[in-house]
């Protein structure tokens, strides 16, 4: 599964199923830019050494790894070294939010998977850093054990879905759906009517 695929279901689970499961795509503005933004760190060949060399930095791009045991996969814009552990960098268009954060769940759920994968490889992972492009800005992520939790429990809650025959229903009144770029294919607004029981006639 890869770690992209969490971060829509995060976003909204309907979005993972349309792209993930039945392979729909539409471009936006929003994921034209993204692809702008990731061109670099986009291009394939990134390695890591098997293990740190001490006293020496890592910085490797787009660095493809996957966890068997969680059945997730991963190319990684960028993983650094810093006192013997390794830290994913993942790019992101725009600027933090803000909250207390400083970063929306589903980016913080997708950095942690990536670190999940990392330390399934025998890396002390113990952080990950989300780099904001229009702001030239790195926030650091904790892969505390709430963070950890959380993504494991979303991870199961995906392939739970994953596997229904129907994807799940729309989001109730989300400004998430305006940007989406599936929304001409979802249908949220159109597909909610349609799932009310109808009104009785009146007398």
């Amino acid at each position: 599964m890869p770690v992209r695929m969490l971060n829509e279901y995060t976003y909204c689970p309907r979005l993972m199923y349309l792209e993930w499961v039945d392979g729909e795509w539409a471009d936006s503005a929003d994921t034209v830019e993204g692809r702008f933004v990731h061109r670099r760190v986009d291009e394939p060949g990134g390695r890591l050494p098997a293990e740190l060399p001490e006293g020496e930095r890592i910085h490797s791009r787009s660095v493809e790894l996957s966890d068997l045991a969680h059945a997730l996969i991963a190319r990684m814009d960028l993983v650094e070294s810093d006192s013997g552990a390794v830290v994913p960098i993942d790019y992101k268009r725009g600027e933090p939010p803000d909250t207390p954060e400083r970063a929306w769940e589903p980016e913080r759920v997708q950095l942690c998977a990536q670190g999940l994968i990392l330390r399934s490889q025998g890396y002390r992972c113990e952080r990950g850093m989300l780099y904001y492009t229009a702001a030239h800005l790195r926030v650091e992520v904790p892969l505390d054990d709430a963070l950890v939790q959380r993504t494991l429990d979303l991870i199961d809650q995906l392939k739970a879905a994953a596997r229904q025959a129907l994807p799940p229903p729309p989001l109730a009144d989300s400004p998430k759906c305006a940007r989406c770029s599936l929304v001409g294919i979802c249908l949220p607004g159109e597909t909610a009517m349609l799932s009310r029981p109808p009104e009785s006639p009146r007398i």
